[in-house]
């Protein structure tokens, strides 16, 4: 890695402690740069962390900015009182709502949740996947069968019936308000999900609506997607995604979670937690307290 403001944020959103207090951001990049040995001595080191300061300041703010706009979780941001302190994303200030702080305490729960993803296996994943969207308000999320699942992991329909207008007496135009949440779960570890997946999925969810199946028989009978029905189309891994995989899904619409927004996801809703603090067997258990 080249040395440099760009390399220097790379890293700060890669490793910054979620609940770090606020830093310096000369004294936060000058610990960057002898950790990666860029330079040996501290007095250098902060020499050169003062001339980055600025471009560190700037890309940092666009590159919080630029994952917060596709839902992705910046480990790092910006004390609410300087914007030259650094603090992690969880780090509860003094001034900070109680309803912020719960926030920011579930949230913290985020690497209990992203490690035991990777314990997960393939078929356990795609069960979580299918979790995860009853916890958006799906009911009865349907896991496909293991093999020859044609391209689709998970899919259920999500009314808004309950949502728009529920105290009317009779729902008129909300009972025809719904749509389909259809997707592929990618259990990668040291892989990254690229255009490929993407288009695969998409091409999945055009035969799915036409269905067209390699299969003997439909595999899936209750993914009933008419011609009018919107879809949302989402790919969710336990791994990353390249660059490439973001532009696309960002110019195409599909929807995408890597491991990090499936963590973090987790974390706010409190899923599979007994009380307070993550519990792996109790996590497992409200795992496979689902339908098949």
């Amino acid at each position: 890695m080249k040395p440099g403001p760009a390399a220097a944020c790379q890293i700060l959103l890669a490793t910054f402690e979620l609940n770090a207090a606020p830093t310096p951001v000369v004294d936060v990049i000058t610990r960057v740069v002898l950790e990666q040995g860029w330079e040996t001595t501290e007095d250098i080191a902060r020499e050169r962390a003062e001339s980055w300061q600025a471009a560190v300041l700037q890309k940092l703010q666009n590159d919080i900015n630029a994952l917060q706009s596709m839902g992705r979780p910046p480990r790092v941001t910006f004390n609410s009182s300087s914007a030259y302190m650094l603090q992690g994303a969880c780090f509860v200030e003094p001034k900070d709502s109680e309803e912020l702080q719960d926030s920011k305490r579930r949230r913290l729960r985020y690497s209990d949740y992203y490690n035991v993803l990777q314990e997960l296996t393939p078929r356990q994943f795609e069960i979580l996947c299918g979790r995860l969207i009853e916890l958006l308000g799906v009911q009865n999320a349907t896991i496909t069968r293991s093999s020859a699942d044609e391209g689709i992991d998970f899919y259920g329909r999500l009314s808004f019936e309950s949502i728009f207008f529920p105290h009317d007496l009779t729902p008129t135009i909300q009972k025809q308000l719904f749509i389909w949440l259809v997707g592929q779960a990618k259990h990668y570890k040291n892989i990254q999900s690229g255009t490929s997946e993407i288009r695969d999925l998409v091409g999945a969810i055009a035969l799915g609506r036409a269905h067209a199946f390699g299969s003997a028989e439909a595999p899936f009978e209750s993914l009933q997607i008419r011609v009018g029905d919107p879809v949302f189309a989402i790919l969710i891994t336990t791994g990353t995604m390249s660059k490439n995989a973001w532009r696309l899904l960002d110019r195409s619409g599909i929807i995408g979670m890597d491991g990090e927004m499936v963590a973090a996801f987790l974390a706010d809703r409190g899923a599979g937690l007994s009380s307070t603090e993550f519990d792996r067997d109790h996590f497992f258990q409200w795992l496979r307290e689902t339908t098949t």
